[in-house]
């Protein structure tokens, strides 16, 4: 498999045993990685950031910073705890990363008219050409995903994450909760 996808998928760190720091013990189908919820979700997120990111590394954003745009474009104008919860993160996440994208003259923020306490964001005529560049190269890094996945298994695997998202997100007992 050659491109960005063949130094990750099926290399040799992929299909070693997990080698745990307690008695040399390896860790198996059966053991607690194989099993927990969250390790393959992060590894495929930190390739898929890895992939994204290399895409992006010559336009004007981040993967991050355009989800984010992407986000407050969608919804503008939004407030702060709006994007944040759309985007499921907490506020101040959302004020870091904004930070730099305002000060780049890509978003706008202002007071709301409305709630003095809140903030309004806005993407500005430069955002939106920030976006365009950076959208050509994630569509790029969609389509790189895409031709190793297939659209079959892609419709799949966003159907069951956004059923998952939606199952844990909505949940009513308090166990399992977004951050605030």
């Amino acid at each position: 498999m050659s491109g960005f996808f063949g130094k990750w998928i099926g290399g040799p760190q992929m299909q070693q045993k997990v080698k745990t720091k307690k008695a040399g013990a390896s860790c198996d189908e059966d053991d607690l990685l194989a099993q927990c919820a969250l390790f393959d979700v992060h590894r495929l997120g930190r390739i898929l950031t890895g992939l994204y990111n290399a895409r992006m590394k010559d336009v004007p954003m981040s993967i991050s910073q355009y989800t984010l745009v992407t986000n407050i474009a969608a919804l503008q104008p939004a407030r702060v705890t709006e994007v944040a919860a759309a985007m499921l993160m907490d506020r101040t996440s959302v004020t870091r990363l904004i930070e730099p994208l305002i000060s780049r003259g890509f978003l706008r923020m202002e007071q709301d008219e409305e709630d003095r306490r809140a903030r309004i964001l806005t993407v500005t005529s430069k955002g939106r050409v920030a976006l365009e560049k950076s959208g050509r190269a994630w569509r790029e890094a969609q389509q790189e995903f895409f031709s190793v996945i297939g659209a079959e298994k892609w419709m799949l695997l966003r159907k069951t994450l956004r059923e998952t998202i939606h199952l844990v997100r909505d949940r009513q007992d308090g166990e399992i909760a977004a951050p605030e």
